[in-house]
């Protein structure tokens, strides 16, 4: 499943699917998370409204944005497909490789936890839109947080519950942003962006 949502994110180019790969990424992140949250009622009410945050509320608020500029949809990829196809397939060999460094053998799954880092950070350059941005560092946020999971599964929910947290108000600023450059460019390509520099 992710290994799915990760391509996703780089390969498609619409803002619906790769939302909907966004919220199955942090989905599976937090199921995976949920036993070292079942320990006390704290953890489990900070897990939960973490969960809220991230597989709700910031997809929610994204969504009322597509809807108020149409537009925004389109992810304007600066690579072709079959580029864009490789760069998966570049990151799942490299994620593969990882799993035979020495040092990192004895943590679970971390194969599995660079290919989401690298195709969440991969997002971030592929796609030239800035809500495709906010999207990255969302994404970001849930391959950090599976790589907490697995580096440190005895981590604390409350730095769970704070990086949550960021990424809402990052989410939140990022498209009132995005929605004050739409007046002066309604397509959020990076290219025209660049003209409205002084």
């Amino acid at each position: 499943v992710l290994l799915i949502a990760g391509a996703v994110l780089i390969i498609d180019s619409r803002t619906p699917r790769i939302l909907a790969a966004y919220v199955v990424l942090a989905f599976t992140v937090s199921i995976f998370i949920l036993p070292s949250a079942l320990e006390s009622p704290l953890s489990v009410t900070l897990f939960a409204m973490s969960v809220l945050l991230k597989i709700v509320v910031a997809p929610i608020v994204i969504l009322m944005f597509l809807r108020a500029n149409p537009p925004a949809n389109d992810l304007l990829p600066s690579i072709s497909l079959p580029a864009r196809i490789v760069l998966v397939i570049a990151f799942a060999l490299i994620s593969r490789a990882v799993g035979h460094f020495p040092s990192l053998a004895s943590i679970p799954m971390q194969g599995l936890v660079a290919y989401v880092v690298l195709c969440s950070a991969g997002m971030l350059v592929v796609h030239r839109n800035l809500l495709a941005h906010v999207m990255g560092l969302l994404a970001l946020g849930a391959g950090i947080t599976f790589a907490g999971a697995t580096l440190a599964p005895t981590l604390p929910e409350f730095v769970e519950l704070g990086a949550t947290f960021d990424a809402l108000v990052a989410t939140v600023l990022g498209l009132t942003l995005v929605r004050s450059i739409v007046a002066h460019s309604p397509i959020l390509d990076v290219e025209s962006l660049r003209r409205l520099r002084g």
